[in-house]
């Protein structure tokens, strides 16, 4: 347990009662620069609280004491996790972490988490466990709070190391566009402020901190780039390389944020959502700048939780391109299926680790109709309803193609999955065609056509719900009596 153990206690804070008196007060500069930063980026709500990540380091110590003096009429929440990584060294900074949110008048939260179990249970790394439990815990409260955000103690050498680790990693520009003020509810007030100005803020007001050991430790690789790359890229290469980075972010930053707001519209153009699906425009896309495209389709893959990587992009513009096959597997069971004007992703079944075809066919048992009323078939999720019209013709909102004449209806009737070359004659159409080729004509996806089943009267193809009727059974100025079919997800 390293511990900075300068003084037996802070020395006393002339912390204001509220914040119309921070006007009034003598600001030292770190405190001028973070509240200068919190105000001209609208970083916190006025009246809502705001919980605090403190580790018991001295960053997450600063940003307790720096918002404690900003904000004193805010309700703060001081959360400490213990990660279960370090248990001679917890008590101490449980310990610490209490106190010093007693002396800035917060509320001290403390919680334990199981990293090694959730490392376990999702075959990832140790760091990215905790972080993930971490985050978590934290948003968990602040749910519980209605806070307005969670303030984490990142510095502008975490933003450094942090383009290293991603650029070592590989990413495009988001990511070396380095970490934000702002991302959703998560806020980094300390991200222009360098570690040593904050430890002398610290050593100025004699205010207490731990130093947590693992941070020496070699073994994970952000510990390395601190204490051996950048210390070697100072020596060797560029003594300013840490001024360097971050001018780099900030470029690259606002450059991604433009990007951004580009490929926001092109993905609001290009691309629909329908039953749990989306479908990519093949010719809209195509059309976009291949910059703008990538950006697309990692807006998809996060939308659908499967996380994008370079390789998986290229196999997704090849699968645009024609040039890669008929049909992509991504991650946790996620499937791109290319069709005549789109490409669809979704997922076939709720195993996230599933391995097979992308189109599982849907079948079910074929369904008497005796008469009107509502058949649910479970198995495609979906309910046909079947209705009387009353009335020489049908009312002027209602589409024909579902609108049936039943004079010449032969009850009961069938609903059952097309058959192999199975043909109808669509309404409007010259004659009979295929049933497949009439899905093609439609320009329907082929992992959707599974949900579209045939209405039999007699031996012939009556309906195809939720697409056409027939010909042989199309309303006319002598119909008697007219059905309103419906196929709607149940």
């Amino acid at each position: 347990m390293l511990y900075e153990n300068m003084v037996l206690s802070n020395r006393k804070q002339n912390f204001p009662e509220n914040e119309l008196q921070i006007a009034t007060l003598n600001m030292n500069i770190i405190q001028k620069r973070i509240y200068k930063v919190l105000t001209e980026n609208a970083l916190l709500e006025s009246g809502r609280p705001v919980v605090i990540a403190v580790s018991a380091g001295p960053d997450s110590i600063s940003l307790l004491h720096i918002l404690s003096f900003l904000y004193p009429a805010t309700k703060r929440i001081a959360v400490y996790v213990d990660h279960g990584l370090r248990p001679d060294e917890t008590v101490s900074e449980h310990t610490l972490v209490k106190k010093q949110a007693e002396i800035c008048s917060a509320v001290f939260r403390s919680v334990s988490v199981d990293v090694i179990k959730e490392k376990e249970q999702k075959g990832c790394s140790l760091e990215e466990a905790a972080r993930t439990l971490r985050y978590q815990i934290l948003e968990t409260i602040r749910e519980s709070e209605d806070a307005c955000c969670i303030a984490v103690g990142h510095t502008a050498d975490d933003q450094a190391e942090e383009i290293l680790l991603r650029l070592i990693r590989g990413c495009g520009r988001t990511g070396l566009s380095g970490m934000k003020l702002k991302n959703d509810y998560i806020i980094r007030p300390l991200l222009h402020e360098s570690k040593e100005k904050l430890l002398e803020y610290l050593h100025a007001l004699n205010i207490r901190y731990c130093v947590d050991s693992s941070n020496l430790a070699k073994d994970f690789l952000r510990n390395r780039v601190r204490l051996d790359l950048l210390v070697d890229l100072e020596k060797h290469y560029n003594k300013s390389i840490r001024r360097t980075l971050l001018q780099t972010a900030e470029i690259l930053s606002a450059e991604d944020d433009l990007l951004e707001k580009l490929s926001l519209a092109s993905f609001q153009k290009c691309v629909q959502h329908k039953q749990g699906k989306i479908h990519l425009s093949i010719s809209d896309f195509s059309r976009e700048p291949l910059a703008i495209r990538r950006r697309v389709l990692e807006r998809i893959c996060g939308q659908l939780e499967s996380k994008p990587s370079f390789t998986k992009i290229e196999l997704l513009l090849g699968l645009c391109s024609n040039t890669s096959g008929k049909e992509a597997h991504l991650s946790h069971g996620l499937r791109a299926i290319r069709g005549q004007v789109d490409i669809t992703f979704f997922r076939p079944t709720e195993q996230r680790g599933y391995r097979g075809p992308a189109i599982i066919n849907k079948t079910f048992a074929p369904i008497r109709i005796p008469g009107p009323g509502e058949f649910l078939v479970s198995e495609l999720k979906q309910k046909l309803i079947i209705s009387k019209l009353h009335g020489a013709q049908p009312p002027p909102d209602i589409s024909q193609q579902l609108t049936i004449s039943a004079d010449h209806l032969l009850f009961p009737l069938l609903l059952r999955p097309p058959q192999e070359a199975e043909r109808f004659w669509p309404l409007g159409a010259p004659g009979n065609k295929k049933i497949s080729r009439f899905f093609s004509d439609l320009k329907i996806p082929r992992a959707e056509r599974q949900l579209y089943p045939v209405l039999i009267s007699g031996e012939k193809v009556a309906v195809i719900p939720g697409l056409r009727i027939s010909e042989n059974f199309k309303v006319t100025s002598q119909t008697q009596q007219l059905l309103l079919i419906q196929w709607i997800p149940a």
